[in-house]
C-alpha cells in the first residue's frame, strides 16, 4: 500500500514521504497518537526505507515490504511491554541495543519501533537515552505513545515529534462529553465575535476545574483506602511506601484523564476547525503541560489561540 493510499493521517504521511525523497530523515521520531493510527504509519515508514523500489515510496509487494508487514524482517525490531506490570524493562532495552548495533542483515536502514514508549521504566529510559544520544549508523528509532508526558524531556527533545489526528470515534465518557459540549458553546460564542478573551478564559477555567475535581477525587480515594481498618497492622515504613505508590498511581491517572480530554479537543478541532494551526495549538499545549509550566496560563493561551481560529472559520476579524 503506497503512501498515497494512507489517507487517515495526511499531514504525517506527507511529511515522512518528503523526508524520504529529500534524504532528510531524522534518527528518531516520536509518534504521538493512538496505537491503531501510529503502528500502521511506523510499518509504512519502515517499508518505505527498505522497499526494493528505493524511491521514497513502498510497493507493498516486494520481499522486504511483505516481511516487514508481517513483523518478520531481521532488521526491523519491535519493543513492547512484556512484563507482568506491563512495563518495558531495562533488559528489553539492552537486548534492543545489541540488535541495532549489529550489522544489517539485508536492510538499507535498520528500524526500531518502541510501542507504548510511555511504558518504559525510568531505568530503561535512561538506558535508551544513551542510544539516542549516540545512535548506530543507518538506524531509525520510532517511539509510539499516547502519553508523551510520561517520557523524560531528554528523550522527547531528541526526537522529531509528529502528532497524529484522532482515529475513529469511540463512546465518550461523561467528562469527555462535557468538554465537547463546552467546546460547542465556545465555538458558537466566538463565532458571534463576542469577547474572545472572556470565552477563552472561561473555557480554560472549566477544563481546569474539571481536572481539579478529578485530582481531588483521586486523593479522596487514597484517603478512603488508607483509613481501612485492615491496614492498621502496617508498619510506618510500609505505610509510607504504600502512600507513595498510591500517590504515584493517582498522578498517573490524573495525567491520563488530562490526555483523554486533550484528545477530545483535538478531535473536535479536526471536525470544526480543520487546519494545521488548530492542530498544532493543541499539540503545543500538550507539550507545555508535560513540562513544569503554569498549567492555568498554558490552557488560557491555547484556548485564546482557538478563538482566533474560530473567528477565521466564521470570516470575522481576529483582532482582540
Amino acid at each position: 500500500m503506497p503512501w498515497n493510499e494512507i489517507r487517515s493521517q495526511p499531514l504525517v504521511s506527507n511529511l515522512l514521504k518528503r523526508s524520504l525523497i529529500g534524504s532528510r530523515t531524522h534518527h528518531a521520531y516520536l509518534f504521538v497518537g493512538e496505537e491503531v493510527e501510529t503502528e500502521p504509519m511506523a510499518l509504512a515508514f519502515a517499508r518505505s526505507l527498505n522497499c526494493e523500489k528505493d524511491d521514497g515510496d513502498f510497493c507493498g509487494r516486494c520481499g522486504s515490504c511483505k516481511i516487514i508487514a508481517k513483523n518478520q524482517h531481521p532488521d526491523v525490531h519491535s519493543l513492547r511491554p512484556e512484563s507482568r506490570s506491563r512495563r518495558i524493562l531495562i533488559s528489553q532495552v539492552r537486548e534492543l541495543e545489541r540488535s541495532v548495533y549489529l550489522k544489517a542483515d539485508r536492510a538499507r536502514a535498520k528500524v526500531a519501533i518502541v510501542h507504548a514508549a510511555d511504558r518504559l521504566q525510568p531505568e530503561a529510559q535512561d538506558a535508551f537515552l544513551k542510544t539516542l544520544e549516540e545512535p548506530p549508523p543507518k538506524t531509525i528509532f520510532l517511539l509510539l505513545t499516547e502519553e508523551p508526558q510520561q517520557l523524560k524531556e531528554t528523550i522527547v527533545s531528541r526526537c522529531l515529534r509528529l502528532p497524529f489526528q484522532p482515529g475513529k470515534k469511540k463512546d465518550k465518557t461523561p467528562h469527555e462529553q462535557l468538554v465537547e459540549n463546552w467546546l460547542e458553546a465556545f465555538h458558537t460564542s466566538s463565532s458571534r465575535n463576542e469577547s474572545r478573551v472572556f470565552h477563552a478564559c472561561g473555557l480554560a477555567g472549566k477544563v481546569l476545574g474539571l481536572l481539579k475535581e478529578v485530582r481531588e477525587e483521586k486523593l479522596k480515594e487514597i484517603d478512603r483506602i488508607l483509613d481501612d481498618p485492615s491496614l492498621e497492622h502496617l508498619e510506618s515504613s510500609q505505610r509510607e511506601r504504600l502512600e507513595e505508590q498510591m500517590a504515584a498511581q493517582a498522578q498517573a491517572d490524573y495525567l491520563h484523564e488530562r490526555t483523554q480530554l486533550l484528545k477530545v479537543i483535538m478531535e473536535w478541532c479536526h471536525i470544526h476547525q480543520p487546519g494545521r494551526h488548530s492542530f498544532e495549538t493543541i499539540d503545543a499545549l500538550a507539550r507545555r503541560l508535560g513540562r513544569n509550566v503554569n498549567e492555568s496560563l498554558a490552557w488560557e493561551t491555547a484556548m485564546l489561540a482557538l478563538t482566533h481560529d474560530s473567528a477565521k472559520h466564521a470570516d470575522l476579524p481576529v483582532a482582540g
